[in-house]
């Protein structure tokens, strides 16, 4: 005797790849949703330069700058990452009880067996977005600190 997953392998590996295709397009939505972060805190870096000059004159190291503006580009990926799942979870929740997302089925007698997109919410899923995220969102902060480290501070 077979189980639904035997009887139907070929289907459940079409998902799979389905889902891993999907999570391929989405992280280079979010590689290039990280020029967002980049450039927003170039534009903070480049406009606390009077900032780090007092900084600097009050004794604070180069390393202590460095890792100032670091911890601040991180805070904002954490952010966005925290953000995101919660948005997220609440998103595939309210398809799973309303089904914003509809096959067409409906009350118009369509041949899908669900009338609306199926949603399924693992823990493992979660954290490996959470965990692309802000791999990639830190990342994107090296590069505008590291100009930081190199242009305004002389390193």
């Amino acid at each position: 005797m077979q189980d639904r997953y035997e009887q139907q392998a070929d289907t459940f590996r079409i998902m799979e790849i389905e889902k891993l295709i999907s999570y391929i397009f989405l992280t280079f939505i979010l590689m290039i949703a990280c020029f967002n972060v980049i450039g927003s805190l170039s534009m903070l870096i480049i406009d606390k330069k009077a900032d780090v000059v007092t900084l600097r004159n009050l004794g604070a190291s180069d390393k202590l700058i460095t890792r100032i503006f670091l911890f601040e580009g991180r805070m904002i990926s954490l952010i966005g990452a925290v953000v995101g799942v919660i948005l997220g979870l609440i998103l595939c929740f309210i398809q799973q009880e309303f089904g914003l997302l509809s096959l067409g089925g409906g009350n118009s007698g369509g041949n899908f067996v669900v009338d609306a997109y199926p949603v399924s919410v693992h823990v493992w899923d979660i954290v490996i977005v959470f965990a692309t995220v802000l791999v990639v969102g830190f990342l994107s902060v090296w590069y505008p600190v590291r100009y930081l480290s190199r242009r305004l501070l002389g390193r």
